[in-house]
């Protein structure tokens, strides 16, 4: 009996897929045996090491990895042979010709392989390009700061200990004034001495362009670490005596016996944005005293939260289109919502945040549901052609409440779901997929169709893509971005092979240029999004256009493609 040739074509496509997947977050991929020895190896070895596969294989890893950090090397392994996990953990290692690579490293332990270690090995961005973004404030590291230090906590109740939380501001010193490079320098220097100073010298983070925060225990006490921190920014004032360096710092006690996860993230999250904004005003000693002042601060937010999104004219629609990449056809009009209050206009970053943190997000969901529907069944904002696409959060999802009260408004207009696209973001929130799925199983049922936003974020797509019913699927802006290089283009690729393999059209979002869209049109996506074909605008949606002459111009038109209005 033969093998049926389309079947191995099939699973040779999807080993593929999974290769591209994995090398689109790692640069090496190991597998080491209980004692670290290389069984397997694959990716950038011979670029960072000089040398190849096969003349890795047999060699300890530890090898490879800067003698400073071998203590550290040594006590990951061994964590990852206790809890069978390891995150990702900065290490300096190696190459054959002396010179050094900045890494992080994270690996898993199966269960029917005991004693095998799966490592995958990713750079880290010089730190030359990394302190610009700090100094220019393009990133904002404060939700994996408190991520991490959750996860300090978690582990501290487990093995029975205490760890110290200590903060660091450095806003009033006098650094733009210097060589951009000098500056640069300078805070390398000083997150390299807070990091090494941190628990396991992997417990420490930015919080701003200036701040930083780390997680410590008593072997290293807060004393000790502002000794060395002064004594880094004393060496710098010597060298530049232009400069003047004002350094604030708070240290508090992390004990939580009395929190629960909720209010511990609460209390991170107060103590450390209040920290940033004002160092010299604070004064919070522990994480119980922050836990009470959040509660209280999180209570008047609420109250005006709501004051703000009530009422039908409060809500406003920016329109963009999601257009055909052969043929310039409009799929569909993304409404983007803002909210007007007291002659402001907010965006979403600047209230959806806070919306979903406290628990107020279905309410925000649902006046925008409810504000598409009678859009749509009304003349002048929105073509009676047009379809729309609505954000809802995977985040509500889990909210009875909500999907109730969803199901209840989507059955009195039902004349317009044909027309009504639910693009789902946040998807990887969603705690309970059986729900989620029995939820957009009946919506759909009902004639909407269903999208997932930033697919490929949050690192749970195959298992959403194999839970969710869903029509799309938008890529998440990285991908889009890295699709730039041959790398990046061949996951995008993948990627979009395995939704078409699912029957699900694909969406690529971010598309400012004609060669972004010519680079979506040769992995196969099948519809973009971004300012090539125009801006969010109030009266977008209003009037179906066609974006012929922009596929022309990117060259990704179909043959014998006519123009049109």
């Amino acid at each position: 009996m033969g093998v049926d040739s389309s079947l191995v074509d099939k699973l040779k496509a999807q080993r593929d897929r999974f290769i591209a997947f994995a090398f689109a977050g790692a640069d090496l991929l190991l597998e080491i045996d209980s004692d670290g020895i290389i069984g397997f190896s694959t990716g950038a070895g011979e670029a960072m090491y000089g040398l190849s596969d096969n003349d890795m294989m047999g060699r300890s890893l530890s090898e490879f990895i800067f003698p400073r950090d071998r203590k550290r090397f040594d006590d990951c392994i061994l964590r990852l042979k206790n809890t069978s996990r390891l995150d990702h953990t900065p290490f300096t290692l190696m190459g054959s010709g002396g010179a050094v690579t900045r890494m992080r490293l994270a690996g898993i332990r199966l269960p029917h392989l005991p004693n095998t270690f799966h490592l995958v090995l990713s750079r880290v961005p010089p730190m030359a390009s990394v302190e610009v973004e700090r100094i220019s404030g393009e990133i904002d590291h404060k939700s994996q700061f408190i991520d991490m230090v959750r996860g300090r906590l978690n582990e501290a109740n487990r093995i029975g200990t205490d760890y110290t939380m200590t903060l660091f501001d450095l806003s009033g010193s006098n650094l733009r004034a210097l060589d951009p490079k000098v500056a640069q320098s300078f805070l390398s220097t000083m997150h390299n001495t807070i990091e090494e100073c941190s628990l396991r010298g992997a417990s420490s983070g930015s919080l701003s362009s200036t701040s930083f925060g780390l997680v410590h225990d008593d072997k290293m006490p807060a004393a000790e670490i502002h000794k060395r921190v002064t004594m880094v920014a004393d060496r710098f004032i010597d060298k530049n005596k232009g400069a003047t360096v004002k350094m604030r710092s708070a240290t508090l006690e992390m004990e939580d016996s009395t929190l629960s996860d909720d209010d511990i993230a609460k209390a991170l999250g107060y103590i450390i944005n209040n920290f940033v904004k004002d160092s010299t005003a604070f004064s919070l000693k522990s994480l119980a005293e922050g836990a009470q002042l959040a509660v209280s601060d999180t209570l008047t937010r609420v109250r005006n939260f709501r004051k703000m999104i009530k009422g039908d004219d409060k809500l406003v629609f920016l329109f963009q289109p999601i257009v055909n990449v052969r043929t310039g056809a409009v799929l569909k009009y993304e409404a983007f919502s803002r909210i007007t209050y007291n002659g402001t206009m907010f965006s979403p970053p600047q209230i959806i945040p806070f919306a979903t943190d406290v628990g107020l997000i279905g309410e925000f969901d649902l006046i925008t549901v409810a504000k598409a529907l009678k859009l749509m069944k009304e003349t002048g904002t929105v073509s009676t052609l047009a379809h729309l696409s609505i954000n809802i959060s995977g985040h509500s999802l889990g909210n009875p409440g909500f999907y109730q009260a969803l199901l209840k408004m989507l059955e009195e207009n039902r004349p317009v779901l044909g027309r009504l696209v639910l693009e789902i973001t946040d998807a990887a929130q969603i705690y309970n997929l059986h729900e989620a799925k029995r939820l957009l199983a009946r919506i759909r049922k009902l004639g909407a169709r269903i999208s997932l936003d930033d697919f490929g974020s949050g690192g749970a797509a195959f298992e959403l893509l194999r839970n969710l019913p869903v029509d799309f699927a938008k890529f998440d802006r990285d991908f889009i971005l890295d699709a730039a290089d041959p790398k990046g283009r061949s996951v995008l690729k993948a990627m979009t092979g395995l939704c078409h393999d699912l029957g699900i059209v694909t969406v690529g979002e971010c598309v400012e240029d004609a060669a972004t869209l010519a680079n979506l049109c040769s992995v196969g996506i099948d519809y973009a999004q971004g300012y090539y074909f125009g801006q969010p605008a109030v009266d977008a949606a209003k009037r179906i256009k066609y974006f012929t002459e922009h596929i022309k111009q990117a060259g990704t038109n179909e043959p014998g493609l006519m123009n049109a209005v």
